[in-house]
């Protein structure tokens, strides 16, 4: 299917204001179904679900069961495939009218991985980012890319940037580190494995950047679909937070898997440590 095509449900979806509206009402935070019918009183709660499935398969929700509730969370990744395939070519044609989406991408670039400054007041909260995406390649290609090949496509705005990062390595098996290289035994730890299987799961723990207290679970999953794969992402975190921290990776994490990792694999771009065009590098 032609990748426009593809992306037919995710128009038909956002063409709706009161899935628009639940769309804006889910990047605040995830919700459960109930909680999405009594903020759109307007709507019954079959109705409101009607929309959701509506935003389920176009991939703009997905939803996580805990028991007996439901809840959804926000799946960008479309939204950037929209951006990418759509007004990503025209920018410098159209720089005036995208000016907001400027502000943006700076902003969330700004505050990925281990550059993440620590402003603001913080305490004990939690937070839960779900992610999903397709990419045009087979599984065992893009977990090669999760783990032997990671710096190709993990790079500036997410690692320091003050010139001391030689390479960014991550070991695949059990205990194997996550982490920064700068040679001479010195670096910087992002997370250790704390499970793999290849080419399906790998799952990392640590802080993963975040100052203070904070604890990471962050698990991949990979799914054949055709002569694809489905990426999801699940990122967990515990500990001395931020009330911005869950929106500035989410964005990097959109940055990072929905236009890099997926660049690398299905164009051969290399937008990693040390491959990064000068235009893309924002500090």
């Amino acid at each position: 299917m032609p990748r426009s095509r593809a992306l037919n449900p995710v128009f038909r979806a956002l063409a709706d204001p009161t899935r628009r509206r639940i769309l804006d009402l889910l990047h605040e935070e995830p919700r459960t179904t109930g909680e999405l019918a009594r903020a759109v009183p307007a709507l019954s709660r079959f109705a409101v679900m009607k929309h959701l499935a509506v935003l389920e398969r176009a991939r703009l929700v997905l939803v996580r069961r805990e028991g007996r509730e439901r809840w959804n969370h926000l799946n960008a990744i479309p939204l950037q495939q929209i951006y990418d395939r759509w007004l990503r070519p025209f920018e410098a044609r159209w720089a005036s009218s995208l000016t907001a989406l400027g502000r943006l991408a700076e902003a969330s670039a700004n505050h990925g991985g281990a550059k993440m400054p620590m402003t603001g007041s913080s305490t004990q909260r939690s937070m839960q980012i779900e992610q999903e995406l397709t990419i045009h390649a087979p599984p065992a290609k893009v977990f090669a890319a999760l783990t032997q090949e990671i710096g190709a496509w993990w790079g500036r705005p997410y690692v320091h940037d003050d010139g001391r990062v030689r390479a960014l390595r991550l070991e695949p098996a059990v205990g194997g580190r996550f982490f920064e290289d700068w040679g001479d035994g010195d670096g910087a730890l992002y997370a250790w494995v704390s499970a793999i299987r290849a080419p399906e799961e790998l799952v990392l723990a640590g802080p993963f950047g975040m100052g203070g207290h904070c604890h990471s679970v962050v698990r991949f999953r990979l799914e054949a679909a055709g002569g694809a794969t489905r990426l999801a992402l699940s990122h967990r975190a515990v500990g001395e937070l931020e009330e911005e921290h869950e929106a500035r990776y989410r964005a990097g994490w959109e940055d990072l898997l929905g236009a890099r990792l997926r660049a690398f694999l299905e164009r051969g771009e290399r937008l990693g440590l040390g491959h990064e065009p000068a235009q893309s590098v924002r500090s």
